[in-house]
């Protein structure tokens, strides 16, 4: 437990000297919470962020990694301290509403927490195995529908992951024969998506997914959002495909929240610098390399409104196809 507390400590501290402000004009300190290792694609966006984060808001930022239960950890953990805004989550609707809605045990619930705003919006993306017969997303459905054939596996990163949920209402809405099998991260799951022993899964269209994509490791059947990807323009949408699927649009977004008892004010506050740091040429260039798209600021009432809307869909999906881990 000290070995861990140690490393954690020193990766804070070296974080710390990359996001300080001015010298001599530090107003305190703020820790960013990220529930999940270092290295991983949640710890790149805060990093990226961190520095003209703290510049904007003229306070040193501390990166705390606090892993475990699929993000349950971190998210737990800024809950327990004061609502003033300066600790904050980098979050996404993975912790915060799935996480609490697929398992009972968890000692919070979606409303604990109030969104400041999405820092990256990103792509899921439907792929399948190299060798998969079927050529576009229309011939997946019929053969998940076809008499006589083996049902359609659909991974995810595990059970009320965004990608399990996701994949739940493709099978609901499309009527097809598919089951679930949940993975331990999406390491062991695209390899077994490229080793074929997986049919399809939903995964983002960020890191090394679209590299995957092009070198035919993977194959791509399209992307579950209105509009096609600017980064990847060769994959359609789903919906361009497949006309049932027109309104089938989940994209995904990382980015800051905070406990829902921060006043008014403090998360003002934290917009105001965030919409500064997006602006950053250098964090809008390594968020746009690494796959994903640089969010658009949101207003106090337009972060209400749209983690409201996405708490009350998500908890609908996850009641109506009774998802649960237990």
């Amino acid at each position: 437990m000290l070995k861990s507390k140690l490393i954690l400590g020193s990766a804070c501290v070296a974080l710390a000297c990359l996001a300080l402000p001015a010298a001599g004009q530090s107003n305190g300190q703020i820790s960013l919470v990220v529930p999940y290792p270092a290295g991983g694609g949640s710890d790149f966006i805060a990093r990226t962020i961190a520095p003209a984060l703290s510049k904007a808001l003229d306070r040193i930022i501390i990166i705390e990694n606090l892993s475990g239960a699929g993000g349950a950890v971190g998210s737990n953990r800024v809950l327990q301290r004061p609502a003033d805004g300066r600790t904050l989550l980098l979050g996404s609707p993975n912790e915060v509403i799935l996480a609490p809605a697929v398992n009972p045990a968890l000692e919070y619930k979606p409303d604990a927490f109030r969104l400041v705003g999405p820092a990256t919006q990103t792509s899921q993306v439907l792929v399948g195995r190299p060798n998969l017969e079927a050529a576009d997303v229309r011939a997946l459905i019929a053969r998940s529908k076809a008499p006589n054939t083996d049902a359609v596996s659909y991974g995810s990163v595990g059970i009320g992951s965004l990608y399990h949920v996701t994949g739940a209402v493709l099978a609901a809405e499309t009527g097809g024969n598919m089951f679930h099998v949940p993975y331990r991260g999406a390491a062991p799951l695209v390899q077994d998506l490229m080793g074929g022993q997986v049919d399809v899964s939903f995964l983002p269209l960020a890191g090394n997914v679209l590299g995957l994509i092009r070198e035919k490791k993977l194959k791509a059947y399209g992307v579950a959002q209105a509009e096609r990807n600017p980064l990847a323009p060769e994959i359609p949408t789903l919906g361009e495909v497949a006309p049932e699927l027109k309104s089938f649009q989940y994209p995904t977004w990382a980015g800051l929240l905070v406990r829902a008892e921060t006043p008014d004010d403090e998360v003002r506050k934290l917009q105001a610098a965030l919409k500064q740091a997006l602006s950053d040429p250098q964090v809008r260039s390594a968020i746009e390399a690494s796959g994903s798209a640089v969010a658009e600021p949101l207003s106090l009432e337009q972060a209400k409104d749209q983690y409201r809307r996405e708490t009350e869909q998500f908890l609908k999906i996850v009641a109506d196809r009774a998802i649960s881990v237990n």
